[in-house]
């Protein structure tokens, strides 16, 4: 792994789905929410489908911008253009599920929390992460 900090796009796990995105956004989306939700035990790659699928879908909704842990926009993937290349998407259904779906991801039964709770300096940045990205799809 050539990249690694708190921020969604700050692993290289993070743009190895960009073309399955590209290709099918609502089914990929749809897919990764609903198997977290269903999982007994959320493994790091569907974990990271989740987190993945809900920064694409908050860039569309709310305009984030997605930076890397040097302060760069994330330019490996088209995050951060992809609200304006796919404005007439329709993905407001799916905003309950990437919520349950993430609150998966930073629960009790999901390994990307067990991975990051070990990490005792950046855990909390982590988590918060993730916390207020909920807060924005909630709206």
């Amino acid at each position: 792994m050539g990249a690694w900090d708190f921020g969604i796009f700050d692993d290289d796990t993070a743009y190895e789905f960009t073309d399955e995105i590209i290709a099918d956004s609502i089914g990929f989306f749809k897919t990764s929410f609903e198997n977290a939700i269903k999982s007994d035990y959320l493994e790091y790659d569907d974990g990271y489908k989740v987190l993945v699928s809900s920064a694409y879908m908050d860039n569309l909704l709310n305009g984030t911008v997605f930076r890397t842990d040097n302060d760069d926009e994330v330019d490996e993937s088209n995050v951060n253009i992809f609200g304006t290349l796919h404005k007439d998407l329709k993905v407001l259904d799916l905003k309950p599920f990437s919520v349950k779906a993430l609150q998966k991801v930073i629960g009790d039964g999901s390994e990307l929390n067990e991975l990051w709770a070990d990490n005792v300096e950046l855990y909390s940045k982590w988590k918060t992460n993730i916390e207020e990205l909920i807060a924005r799809l909630k709206q």
